[in-house]
């Protein structure tokens, strides 16, 4: 009985939430034809209204969500728009996820205390989740940007031989490799609103350069903040941070073909010998066996 019951309320938990989606969507849709205006200014305030509160809760909280905070950024969620989107969306799945669950629970478990126990255990779980999924994210997003930083150096120095200044370089690259290098003009994007915004180049250098996890965007960071220290050329530095990142890209290279022999052997060890045992050895153990049998 409690199965069919399970099985009536999982469908129609599931029907309703679809249903709600389709009908949130044709309202949208609805509203964008007649009032495009309207819609989109309230959509701005919303939005608004939530970096504000995102703002004041990085403020007042800023040691329960550095983590969450930093995270999100080296994702490539960096400013508060996307990141607050980005909740929204994350908000929208385990929400949309615990009321099947509750649902669930409040059929099939007897107190109230253990449903409120399970979706307390299930928030934690989605948290934690959460933060493997943004980290996993951040770890892919560095590798994109050192497969990137070999290009960059390279246009870099054909800019910086052109003769121009250091934010000329940034502001010309940044417009010229949108395409090219599009996680690294995320990063000089926000380098260049920094900058902008009246902060020292040297303390938005350093500052960039702490939380990326991309080593080869540190090190180009580092040796523009130390070239703005010291006033010193930038030829031979980018010529000789190319060199590094190639040799980088080389013990890389040579990392995943090592992995990738080693991952042959076993597999080769793992049915490759048993096979060869059985074909070579088959016979003379069938004779053995009708020797002694005999």
């Amino acid at each position: 009985m409690y199965s069919d019951i399970t099985f009536y309320w999982l469908g129609g938990s599931m029907l309703v939430l679809g249903l709600s989606v389709v009908c949130i969507y044709l309202a949208l849709t609805l509203n964008q034809a007649r009032a495009p205006s309207t819609g989109s200014v309230q959509k701005e305030k919303i939005l608004q209204t939530s970096q504000k509160w995102w703002g004041r809760s990085k403020q007042q909280h800023q040691s329960q969500l550095s983590d969450m905070v930093v995270t999100m950024r080296q994702a490539g969620y960096i400013s508060s728009r996307q990141q607050i989107m980005c909740l929204f969306k994350i908000a929208f799945v385990w929400m949309s996820l615990a009321m099947v669950v509750f649902g669930q629970l409040v059929i099939t478990t007897p107190t109230f205390g253990d449903t409120f126990l399970y979706v307390t255990l299930l928030f934690a779980a989605g948290f934690w989740l959460t933060l493997r999924w943004l980290k996993a994210q951040a770890r892919k997003r560095a590798k994109k940007i050192d497969e990137e930083m070999l290009v960059s150096v390279h246009l870099m120095a054909i800019l910086w031989q052109v003769g121009l200044s250091l934010e000329s370089l940034l502001r010309a690259y940044y417009n010229e490799a949108k395409d090219l290098t599009p996680e690294v003009n995320k990063e000089i994007a926000l380098i260049l609103a920094r900058i902008d915004a009246g902060q020292s180049r040297e303390t938005v250098f350093n500052d960039v350069a702490t939380i990326s996890l991309s080593v080869g965007f540190q090190d180009l960071l580092t040796m523009m903040s130390q070239a703005g220290d010291t006033g010193g050329g930038l030829r031979s530095s980018f010529q000789s941070l190319a060199k590094i990142l190639q040799e980088r890209k080389r013990t890389d290279l040579q990392e995943k073909v090592t992995k990738m022999s080693g991952k042959i052997s076993v597999t080769m060890m793992a049915f490759m010998f048993p096979a060869l045992f059985i074909v070579l050895g088959g016979p003379a153990a069938l004779a053995l066996i009708a020797a002694f049998g005999g």
